[in-house]
């Protein structure tokens, strides 16, 4: 398929690579939150303000903020390495303002995904870094440059070669693998929520409203889907408390219950 893409002469960085606007800004602006760790970390708690907290989901800035700081310098290297590698021609291919708009989707949509998946398992947890938006990017350049052969070092010494699109599934099945399995420190949920949301985006043509008149919007549409999962999740915890109630009297209640069964009814009054 033959396209047009925007000239980017003016911004190159390293093995003839362009350095594309949004590309570019992403990466400074991870790096620049990294720097305000390193330099501000003791002092103001950064990572406690900013890092998606799965167990306060409400508290929407993390959705975003998150993707932003990240857990050492490796971790930023290999995302901005990542960012900089499929990023730059997929930014060619759809246009500095579409690509924004994916890398914001993709980010937004590994936060909604991980939160999911903790709230289902009753866990919580800190996530942090911008590998939700890297694996989408990685589904994006599976999609648009499928039949490209891509060479990979296995071990950094075994050459691979492979189609693109071959290589997005064999990296999906890996992260779907290893969250499954669990056992370590990886948020492999949200990875797999980026390439998801990655692939949805890629689904709505270019140019297509994202509102249907009258209706709602993405955002209001995933808010509104939270909360009733919210409830859910909440009005099970309430029966289970009533029931402990009915046994073993109210005096079983701990202080945190007890809170818990105050604000459930103040809730069911407003409803």
């Amino acid at each position: 398929m033959r396209y047009d893409s925007p000239s980017y002469a003016g911004a190159g960085f390293g093995f003839g690579r362009p350095w594309t606007p949004a590309v570019r800004a992403l990466i400074l602006a991870c790096g620049g939150a990294y720097l305000a760790q390193l330099l501000l970390g003791r002092t103001f708690p950064i990572v406690d303000l900013f890092a998606l907290d799965t167990g306060r989901p409400l508290e929407i800035w993390r959705w975003a903020t998150y993707a932003f700081l990240h857990g050492g310098a490796f971790h930023l290297l290999f995302n901005a390495l990542a960012i900089w590698m499929f990023g730059s021609e997929i930014e060619e291919r759809l246009g500095t303002r579409r690509f924004t708009t994916f890398c914001a989707v993709t980010g937004v949509g590994a936060a909604f995904s991980v939160i999911l998946v903790d709230r289902l398992l009753g866990r919580a947890s800190l996530v942090l870094g911008a590998s939700g938006v890297v694996f989408g990017l990685l589904l994006a350049y599976g999609v648009l440059f499928a039949e490209r052969v891509i060479t990979l070092l296995v071990f950094f010494v075994l050459p691979v070669r492979m189609k693109a699109k071959h290589f997005v599934i064999a990296f999906g099945a890996i992260e779907l693998f290893f969250g499954m399995a669990g056992g370590d420190r990886v948020a492999h949920f949200a990875h797999l929520g980026g390439m998801l949301f990655g692939w949805l985006f890629l689904r709505v043509p270019a140019g297509s409203p994202t509102r249907v008149a009258g209706g709602p919007g993405l955002i209001e549409t995933l808010r509104g889907r939270l909360i009733v999962f919210t409830r859910a999740r909440d009005d099970r915890r309430m029966d289970a408390l009533l029931q402990k109630v009915n046994d073993r009297g109210i005096g079983s209640l701990t202080d945190g219950e007890k809170r818990f069964l105050q604000r459930m009814s103040r809730r069911k009054r407003w409803n």
